[in-house]
């Protein structure tokens, strides 16, 4: 196989940000001689709300990219880690790739200097695991479903008088927009979407040839962070759209994995963590699994 290969990516600014990080990283590290990109519009960038929910939610921003690897139209695809289901077809193969940005939720308002300020008023999300978030840290907070980019977003925020949104940290920092943050919400009170602040290279799982040479360059605390938080969120059962979050870190080979499932109507949640050797991640997430299923976890994720 040559050593030139072709990465498919969505066209929008922050995934073709995503998608030209990736590729000078793999073409400096000397991983291909040359990445080609090919870029494309996917059904979750294009369906509303309603067809979003009942399609399959964010496995919809890979259907056209995964067509692509079958039909050898790409060899790899990038994702932001966190929209690929935590159930992946096994025709597929996924690999972190570079060292997690921060994974944190940002609240970005100009009316508040704190998302605790508010009282009563309205933030825009379309996240079920933010929206629950939202409830049951003030019920009188409402959220309101908001969708497309981030400038989109951004946008909507001042057009809709929204008390603020909430966004995920690392893509406005590989944006450049960083500066518009207004908080950075501590990962113990907002557990972040597994794997949130992760790109992963996808591939298909019969290229032995792409698979053992990103092997090479994969970081790997981040590969392990990933990999358990997904190993969490795939035993809980739910979709791309129930209030999951999982977040792991490791500090001195220790590994810690904070799980959070919420109630479809964000009334009630579970939220509980666990640590031991980082070498342990996939035990430590199974673990984890079973501490919330013997607590109702599933049954609470079809309340």
């Amino acid at each position: 196989m040559t050593n030139n290969i072709k990465l498919a990516t969505r066209k929008s600014p922050l995934a073709l940000a995503q998608a030209n990080m990736v590729k000078s990283f793999l073409v400096d590290n000397g991983v291909f001689d040359k990445v080609d990109l090919i870029s494309m519009s996917t059904t979750g960038d294009t369906v509303d709300n309603k067809i979003f929910k009942q399609e399959g939610g964010k496995g919809l921003f890979l259907k056209e990219l995964e067509n692509a690897l079958l039909e050898g139209e790409a060899d790899i695809a990038v994702h932001s880690m966190k929209d690929v289901p935590a159930k992946l077809d096994e025709r597929f193969n996924i690999s972190s790739i570079l060292q997690r940005e921060d994974p944190r939720d940002v609240f970005i308002s100009g009316k508040h200097k704190t998302l605790s300020d508010i009282k009563t008023g309205i933030i825009g999300s379309s996240s079920p695991r933010r929206q629950a978030m939202i409830k049951h840290m003030n019920s009188n907070i409402k959220s309101k479903e908001i969708r497309g980019n981030i400038q989109t977003r951004l946008e909507k925020l001042k057009k809709e008088q929204l008390d603020g949104i909430i966004l995920a940290k690392s893509g406005l920092i590989r944006m450049g927009l960083d500066h518009v943050i207004t908080e950075s919400l501590d990962v113990n009170d907002f557990v972040p979407s597994p794997g949130q602040g992760i790109l992963c290279i996808e591939c298909l799982s019969k290229n032995d040839f792409v698979i053992k040479r990103i092997k090479k360059v994969v970081h790997v605390d981040t590969e392990i962070c990933g990999a358990a938080e997904r190993i969490f969120a795939r035993n809980m059962d739910g979709d791309c759209l129930s209030p999951i979050g999982a977040h792991a870190v490791i500090e001195k080979n220790l590994l810690t994995i904070t799980g959070y499932v919420a109630s479809i109507d964000g009334t009630r949640f579970i939220k509980n963590k666990v640590s031991g050797k980082k070498d342990a991640y996939e035990k430590l997430a199974r673990d984890l699994s079973d501490v919330f299923i013997k607590m109702g976890s599933k049954r609470m994720l079809k309340c």
